[in-house]
């Protein structure tokens, strides 16, 4: 049975538009326990993968479906992958006012 990786289910999660607006809407309070829970064991950089991935979903400067998208073509899972994905995530932060 292969290990369980609790950072590519929450990705699976968050790519999930009907899952993220139900998490936004009615399981809020149990989304933000299960992402407490979460962080403090994952490695820095997948940590920081999550919570820009999280203001840019929040902010709607993407939508599950682009993340849904993204990780069809690409593994967030390896160190190569992972690069790629703070790469992607970096172009859609809002340019300086």
């Amino acid at each position: 049975m292969p290990e369980r990786d609790p950072f590519s289910e929450l990705m699976t999660e968050l790519s999930d538009g009907k899952r993220w607006a139900l998490a936004r809407a009615d399981g809020w309070d149990e989304f933000i326990e299960q992402l407490s829970r979460l962080l403090p064991d994952l490695p820095l950089r997948r940590r920081q993968a999550l919570i820009m991935l999280l203001f840019a979903l929040t902010e709607k400067l993407l939508e599950p479906e682009d993340l849904t998208a993204w990780l069809a073509d690409h593994d967030a899972t390896t160190d190569e992958g992972l690069d790629q994905f703070l790469t992607w995530l970096r172009g859609f932060r809002a340019p300086p006012s």
